[in-house]
């Protein structure tokens, strides 16, 4: 028999579940943008490098409040030379990305309202 505990118990999982493959799904927008500016930069994205590095709720521009994620991932232009990136989602929405170059500098990418899908 179904109890109320049971009942709540389910609920639980099934949120905790959704929560995880909603982060999974986000992750894999996140490492599609990767390659698509590594592919503009002439870069290569160091396969398995991104990972989640902070999230923290901020208000969108429409005023909702949606997770802000920060994957960090690593790129080389010949193989042998590493260098950082990050990537910052705003919900499902890329807001901005940032690439150090061979030099120490940064290369910054503002996104428009664009979201992938």
């Amino acid at each position: 028999m179904l109890t109320f505990d049971n009942v709540g118990l389910l609920l639980i999982v099934i949120a905790l579940s959704t929560i995880w493959y909603e982060s999974l799904r986000l992750r894999e927008m996140a490492i599609r943008h990767c390659h698509i500016l590594c592919r503009e930069s002439n870069l290569q994205l160091l396969d398995q490098t991104v990972s989640l590095v902070s999230i923290k709720l901020k208000r969108a521009d429409n005023g909702r409040l949606k997770l802000k994620r920060k994957y960090q991932f690593e790129v080389s232009e010949n193989g042998v030379d590493k260098y950082s990136g990050f990537i910052t989602m705003l919900g499902n929405r890329h807001i901005e990305s940032r690439l150090e170059g061979p030099d120490g500098q940064n290369i910054f990418h503002q996104s428009g309202p664009t979201s992938l899908h």
